[in-house]
């Protein structure tokens, strides 16, 4: 199910995480310093309420309100105000075809791409790279198809094992903008 977030950019940069909107509004509009839940572990980060996404829920995470005294490189950056419009966001002008999944307590994006990315390992692992900050860290697998619609994967052996009992027809494709 697609729900509104604002992003979080960890601390130091490096990853991107999404928080719910309506839940981070409740909090004062000049907190920007939340504590971002990241498996067994909560990691500081910035939030930016400049501009709300839809998401698939799966993505968002849970999310606290943080003292900027416990992280002086975040507290120094300034809080961006809540979005009040109604309107939605403008569209990127670009997008792909991915399917959130939770299977067996393992979150993951799958991505429909042309099976030569899939067939070729080092373009394949960029790929996988550039998407995973995009899809707040959760694990990437690539998904090819032949003329007669055989699936063919890359990413994480025990995923792609997965994967291989989910009819690829079933699974919840939607489309994501880039930007």
């Amino acid at each position: 199910m697609a729900v509104w977030a604002y992003e979080c950019r960890s601390c130091p940069p490096g990853s991107t995480w999404w928080v719910d909107r309506t839940r981070t509004n409740e909090v004062a509009p000049t907190t920007n310093v939340l504590r971002v839940k990241v498996g067994k572990e909560w990691r500081c980060a910035v939030v930016d309420r400049r501009q709300s996404v839809e998401i698939e829920e799966q993505l968002l995470r849970e999310a606290i309100p943080s003292d900027p005294v416990d992280c002086p490189e975040c507290a120094a950056q300034p809080a961006a105000a809540p979005v009040r419009e109604a309107a939605p966001p403008a569209r990127a002008t670009g997008s792909l075809q991915a399917a959130a999944i939770s299977i067996a307590d393992h979150r993951m994006m799958v991505v429909l791409v042309p099976l030569d990315v899939v067939q070729s390992p080092g373009e394949a692992e960029m790929l996988v790279a550039d998407l995973g900050p995009r899809f707040g860290g959760v694990d990437i697998v690539l998904l090819g198809q032949d003329d007669d619609g055989t699936p063919h994967y890359h990413g994480d052996a025990d995923l792609v094992s997965l994967l291989a009992e989910v009819p690829v027809d079933r699974m919840p494709w939607k489309a994501y903008p880039l930007g």
